[in-house]
């Protein structure tokens, strides 16, 4: 092993005093005098690689290793460099080497650690950042190495790595970002706000904070924040395709889509073949009403991507949405790909005989979703006899229970089970696809209890039309802030309608909003509705409802009572079709859609004229 001279000595202090040009001049100095001196070699291949002249780094490093092979550090900055330039199976060859000789090499260790997640061998990589960590704990990058790697399997541990992280160097950005990041995605939305915002004061144009921040903001509904940290996130790469969709889908949401449009073709542009940049511009083509080029711009993402899920689902929403059942159908399978979905072993249901099985039907996602699907029991029962056990959840229970099917009502508790023996399963999404893709109307196919309707009827006013009302929906709705009313004071035309008794159906009402109908002599029903029995009864004593798109305008239709549901013009939902006042799902329905995105008045004033609220 080489000793250290006195040119490698000042050339060693030179660098380490940030005097990058000194120490070059003394390192070439020394080796004019000794042309075999490895540790010189090594320097000068470090002054190379930081004055970023790489093709002359490798070949001092080499030297230095040719001259002796234990030159400390040798292995390991040859094998960054050419890391660096994208040759990984050398640059592992002599990160390997290093170690071999001094393996409380931190760094390499951790250097390795990134080489082997880059190429997807994760477990190793793993493996060579908890050695790092071992030898340095108070290391900032180990830790947030770590944390990234461990980021989407393993989150908790994921968080005390970031936090570690962020202990030893709390400035550090890119841990800020990615704990900032990993919050939000739980749901801390208040902390997941502060390290970003704190990661944006020490770098204001860091494009992952900035994203990040967008999507918390966005999530929120605070649209002018978040388009703006989305805008600036865009400014800042505009080469990568990603965070132009971004943009484009929080202009989108916004039913801003002539805006999102020429984002995301810029996005397609980048990426031809890219998944999410086809299914950013459909959805902006088919919200502008340009549903042929929204269909052949899913259709040409899937001559590139046959198997995406995405899209393959929306294109299976935009063929419902234009009732061409039995093309939507099918594809709408691929939802079970893209949302979370109980782990059933056994086999799917495909339309078979039972013969003496037992199926476990699920009804899946929201409570309308459910009420909606629920009208295929029957015709399930008939088609294929044999033993049903319906899962659902709890609060749909008692209604469903009710109806005196031949099933077995649970509720469902968990994704994760535990389930009752069967030997084959459906989502009740699926039904359609499966029993009768074209849907047929039924007057109503849920009755609601005898008992439940007597005690409604015994409290209600005798006289007059009884009609239901519900102004607003789940604002964990994804499209709640187009779906509901912004306000009550937008009901106040209807309010005046003679000879109508209005009750009020939304639980959990706030303190302003129960004043207000007091005020108006609205009754507010909806925290007595504990479960969808209870709802149905009352429902059912009423003359009508008026909605907008939540489970009770599902419920009505299913027992048959007259509706007036509210249409948003922007994001409204695949199942209410295009411009149609009637819906083949619920022969009651009457649909009243927006004409501007926004404007309540004109179908609000078009339920009145209709002769709705009118009245008997």
């Amino acid at each position: 092993m080489t000793e250290s001279t006195s040119y490698a000595l000042r050339a060693g202090a030179l660098l380490a005093a940030g005097d990058l040009n000194g120490a070059l001049l003394a390192a070439q100095s020394g080796l004019q005098a000794q042309a075999d001196n490895a540790e010189l070699w090594n320097l000068l291949g470090v002054c190379a690689a930081r004055l970023e002249q790489l093709a002359m780094a490798e070949q001092c490093w080499r030297q230095a290793l040719q001259c002796d092979p234990w030159t400390p550090d040798a292995h390991y900055n040859l094998g960054r460099c050419l890391m660096a330039q994208g040759q990984l199976a050398q640059a592992e060859a002599h990160y390997r080497a290093e170690l071999a000789q001094r393996p409380d090499h931190a760094a390499c260790q951790g250097n390795l650690g990134v080489l082997l997640e880059e190429a997807g061998r994760l477990d190793e990589a793993e493996a060579q950042y908890r050695q790092a960590l071992r030898l340095r704990p108070q290391s900032a990058a180990h830790c947030f190495n770590l944390g990234r790697l461990l980021y989407r399997q393993q989150p908790e541990e994921a968080e005390d790595c970031l936090r570690r992280a962020l202990a030893c160097a709390p400035d550090d950005v890119d841990a800020l970002n990615l704990l900032g990041q990993l919050l939000a995605e739980r749901g801390e939305r208040g902390e997941a706000e502060t390290l970003l915002r704190r990661a944006l004061a020490l770098e204001a144009s860091h494009a992952g904070a900035l994203t990040n921040l967008g999507l918390l903001l966005q999530a929120q509904r605070r649209w002018a924040e978040a388009e703006a940290c989305l805008s600036a996130a865009a400014e800042r790469t505009p080469e990568q395709a990603q965070v132009l969709g971004n943009l484009a889908l929080c202009l989108w949401r916004q039913g801003r889509s002539a805006e999102a449009e020429p984002l995301a073709r810029r996005a397609l542009a980048l990426e031809p073949a890219g998944a999410e940049a086809h299914q950013q511009l459909a959805l902006a083509l088919a919200q502008q009403g340009a549903w042929d080029e929204a269909e052949a711009t899913l259709r040409a993402g899937l001559d590139a991507q046959p198997l995406h899920a995405g899209l393959r689902r929306n294109l299976g929403y935009l063929l419902l949405t234009l009732r061409r059942w039995g093309e939507g159908w099918p594809l709408h399978e691929a939802r079970l790909e893209t949302a979370p979905s109980p782990a059933l072993t056994s086999p799917r249901w495909r339309g078979e005989a039972l013969t003496g099985r037992r199926l476990l039907l699920w009804f899946e996602q929201g409570y309308g979703d459910a009420l909606q699907m629920a009208r295929y029991l029957p015709q399930l029962l008939q088609r294929s006899p044999g033993s049903v056990v319906a899962a659902c959840r709890p609060a749909l229970l008692p209604l469903l229970a009710a109806q005196g099917w031949p099933v077995e009502c649970l509720p469902i508790s968990d994704l994760g089970g535990p389930w009752p023996e069967h030997d084959c399963h459906v989502f009740s999404m699926s039904l359609p696809g499966l029993l009768q893709p074209e849907p047929m109307p039924e007057p109503a196919y849920l009755r609601a209890d005898a008992a439940g309707r007597a005690a409604w009827r015994a409290r209600l006013p005798a006289g007059g039309r009884k009609v239901g009302l519900v102004w607003r929906g789940r604002q964990e709705h994804e499209f709640d802030h187009c779906r509901s009313l912004p306000d009550l004071e937008t009901l106040n035309p209807l309010l005046t309608a003679p000879g109508i008794t209005w009750l009020a159906l939304p639980p959990e009402l706030n303190e302003k909003e129960r004043d207000w109908l007091r005020a108006r002599g609205v009754e507010a029903l909806g925290d007595e509705l504990t479960d969808f029995a209870a709802s149905a009864a009352l429902l059912a004593e009423l003359d009508g409802l008026v909605t907008v798109d939540t489970a009770f305008g599902h419920l009505a239709g299913a027992l048959g009572l007259p509706c007036a549901l509210l249409l948003s013009a922007d994001h409204t939902d695949w199942r209410w079709g295009l411009g149609s006042e009637t819906t083949p799902w619920y022969p009651e329905h009457r649909l009243f859609r927006q004409s501007e995105p926004g404007d309540w008045t004109e179908p609000l004033a078009r339920v009145l004229s209709a002769g709705f609220g009118a009245s008997a």
